[in-house]
């Protein structure tokens, strides 16, 4: 039975070794879609007939035959060859002797040699794996998996490729390689890191649009390496490498599996996923508030896109390409971080793919239907959940002034901030969600606590929200936060400048790890350099420089040269590099080079009176009096009635962030 692909993400992670899958299998999510099939590589084996797990189909008769829990496949070879642009498959049995017309040659031993590469794929703790290595000579005899074959052309040096994306589980991801699934950046890079003798391993439970249980990725990876080890030898480094989610990885697994990788090129990188929900949590409630006043009045100052950033603090324009609504002006807020939060808080939300892959597949009706769709409820095994089922989860906005340094800098009237704060509302509580109707409710307002009467000085303020505090210490103590008091590899965080493409991959998270490190462990500092690409063609050959300057590092276990703070023009020319070309971003110095070529932007909690480091989940309190009283506010005045207002919207106090995070576990 064919199944055509059902899904745009893909990845893959699994478990190799037959004799570790029983072992693993009680603590595995349910209901989870095997997808070995739509990578090519046939129907997951049968492993009960208890009706758990995904249905596997008899090939006769269509019928169900039994049922795979573990999602496992027997491992495979397959081979393909490079013809200048992309890889094709390749016939090992023939294509030597006979090789295809359009095949590329490489340099080996000497002499050209054929541009073939071999591929393994498997399954490992549920997850496909692959790895993929230069094969310039016909392979001789081998057993599956043993990868005792004098064809590979290795230089002994492993890159570990991650992915990125959002997921909430579920789903098993696609494997690398197989059935044509390489992205766009993968079909660029791989032939030069290939070509070069690097062996590249992948694993789906290494790609964050798949899940992203920062654990498990973790465990996948450890599990995927060691497999690696026993099969082709131990590597004389470890090398990770991906972009966004997979730059994520690089960061976590550095604090918290040391020995797993070597060094990183964290690329797109964030310091984690769970800090990033605090500021992208109100990116709606704040964009629902500017629609308000627009409709109320047309001429109202939001009506000018880019006045918006003066209390969002992203990047905003006033002639890009608006995603929702496909006019022109828009926001990061809404371009980058629009579908971001109905999949991490809305348990209703449910990607319509799933019930695709599931008819496809032939799951019984209903079978997802008590899933709650949330990131936090995919980890459940870390967060817990009520007696309804649903995680906690840590979004919190209680005391967060809105537009603060804007009001304090005179650039928001002290009536519209109160407004906007009045005004801004908050998130519901899980039982209270409804499904996401991104077309007629694009901000998800009917999630939203709002109220009729909040734009007035005697209206009612719509309430706000107070997280779990329970989740929050649990984010940090499963390793789901970066606290930056250990990396203990070398990283090159390498990113194209995206700000004006209002790209969800902002300039600021860079620089969120540097304040991290900086505040929790500077001893870490000497391990990260930032570089910045003008564009994103230029990306790959940045990469690349990358991977040299990283292999020379690790390779003499020094820092070259290279190994510097860096940013690039155009052609990726060196514009600036060493010391002090990111002055001015974490402290009061005159701007450097790096900086004035490449602004960095803001969020809403900066605005809002937090900093860069961004993993404050939830401030502690200062009285509203105490806050009139001690500069809070700059030179700003409110009249008695708007000290009244100013009280009415926040009955608990302000945030004081100088306290630190009320949701952090003692002593950490």
């Amino acid at each position: 039975m064919k199944i055509n692909r059902v899904w745009s993400v893909s990845g893959a992670l699994a478990i190799g070794i037959a004799s570790a899958l029983p072992a693993a299998a009680a603590e595995q999510q349910q209901p989870f879609i095997c997808r070995t099939q739509e990578s090519g590589l046939g129907q997951p084996l049968i492993d009960n007939q208890d009706g758990v797990g995904h249905p596997v189909l008899d090939a006769a008769t269509g019928k169900v035959a039994g049922y795979s829990r573990l999602c496992h496949i027997a491992p495979r070879t397959e081979y393909f060859y490079f013809n200048g642009s992309a890889f094709k498959p390749f016939d090992p049995a023939t294509g030597y002797a006979q090789p295809p017309a359009d095949l590329k040659t490489i340099p080996y031993d000497g002499a050209p040699a054929p541009f073939v590469i071999r591929v393994e794929g498997g399954v490992i703790n549920r997850f496909m794996y692959t790895v993929a290595m230069l094969a310039p000579r016909p392979p001789s005899a081998e057993a599956p998996g043993t990868g005792k074959s004098t064809s590979l052309a290795w230089n002994g040096k492993l890159i570990y490729w991650l992915r990125g994306g959002v997921g909430i589980g579920h789903q098993q991801g696609l494997a690398m390689w197989f059935n044509g699934q390489l992205g766009s950046s993968e079909r660029a890079l791989m032939p030069h890191l290939l070509g070069r003798g690097y062996a590249v391993v992948t694993s789906s439970g290494n790609e964050t649009g798949v899940h992203y249980n920062m654990r498990l990725a973790e465990e996948t990876a450890r599990m995927t390496k060691a497999y690696f080890v026993s099969a082709y030898g131990q590597p004389s480094y470890t090398l990770g490498i991906g972009g966004s989610g997979g730059a994520v990885q690089q960061y976590l697994f550095a604090q918290n599996a040391p020995g797993l990788l070597d060094g990183g090129i964290p690329i797109y990188s964030y310091p984690d996923m769970v800090t990033q929900t605090i500021p992208v949590s109100d990116c709606p409630l704040l964009g629902q508030y500017f629609a308000d006043a627009v409709a109320r009045d047309p001429q109202s100052p939001w009506a000018k896109w880019s006045n918006q950033t003066l209390v969002e603090g992203m990047n905003a324009s006033d002639t890009a390409r608006n995603a929702l609504t496909g006019g022109t002006g828009s926001t990061e807020c809404i371009n980058g971080w629009k579908f971001a939060m109905p999949t991490v808080i809305n348990p209703k939300y449910r990607d319509p793919r799933f019930d695709k892959g599931a008819k496809a597949y032939g799951y019984a009706p209903g079978t997802l239907d008590a899933v709650k769709w949330t990131h936090w409820n995919d980890l459940a095994d870390i967060y817990g959940t009520d007696s309804q089922g649903y995680a906690p989860i840590p979004v919190d906005n209680v005391g967060v002034q809105y537009g603060l340094a804007a009001l304090a800098n005179g650039k928001l009237a002290p009536d519209e901030f109160l407004r906007i704060n009045a005004c801004v509302g908050s998130w519901k509580e899980q039982p209270e969600f409804v499904q996401w109707d991104d077309k007629g409710d694009p901000y998800d307002s009917r999630n939203m606590r709002r109220s009729a009467t909040c734009r007035e000085p005697d209206g009612a303020p719509a309430p706000r929200r107070a997280g779990s505090i329970d989740a929050m210490r649990k984010a940090y103590t499963s390793g789901h936060v970066f606290t930056g008091a250990r990396l203990g590899i070398p990283v090159i965080d390498l990113r194209p400048y995206l700000e004006p493409e209002l790209n969800m991959h902002n300039a600021r998270q860079s620089f969120a790890v540097r304040a991290r490190l900086r505040q929790a462990n500077p001893a870490e500092l000497k391990n990260q350099v930032v570089w910045f690409t003008q564009t994103d063609p230029d990306l790959v050959k940045a990469v690349l420089k990358g991977v040299d300057v990283m292999d020379r590092y690790l390779t003499a276990k020094a820092p070259p040269p290279e190994f510097a703070d860096t940013c690039f023009g155009a052609q990726g020319a060196v514009l600036a590099s060493g010391p002090g070309v990111w002055d001015g971003i974490l402290d009061g110095k005159a701007p450097g080079a790096c900086t004035r070529a490449y602004p960095v932007h803001g969020s809403p909690r900066m605005v809002a009176g937090d900093g860069i480091r961004g993993d404050l989940f939830k401030c502690a309190l200062k009285p509203v009096s105490a806050a009139l009283a001690d500069g809070t506010y700059g030179a700003v005045t409110f009249s008695a009635q708007q000290q009244a207002w100013l009280a009415r919207i926040f009955p608990q106090g302000v945030c004081d962030y100088s306290q630190g995070d009320a949701g952090r576990p003692p002593g950490w």
